[in-house]
């Protein structure tokens, strides 16, 4: 029952952090395509706003990664150590 309900928050986990990464994912988007909105960003402005974002997404996407290998090792859909 303790290990169910340790991967079913590891699933929640990985889900919010995929949502968070779209979501941020669709802003560097505007911001490139849009270049008058980097300077909306309270802190940080211009190119460096988008440099930030891309460093935070980065972030995100090596947590989501760091997370699914063990939830699909114990799936049993994936194990990285046998070939």
């Amino acid at each position: 029952m303790k290990k169910k309900l340790i991967l079913f928050l590891k699933i929640v986990v990985l889900t919010f952090f995929s949502f968070l990464w779209f979501l941020l994912i669709q802003g560097e988007y505007e911001m490139i395509t849009k270049p008058e909105l980097q300077n909306d960003f309270p802190v940080i402005k211009g190119p460096s706003a988008v440099y930030f974002l891309g460093a935070i997404i980065l972030i995100i996407s090596i947590l989501i990664f760091i997370l699914s290998i063990p939830i699909l090792k114990k799936l049993k859909y994936f194990n990285p150590w046998n070939h």
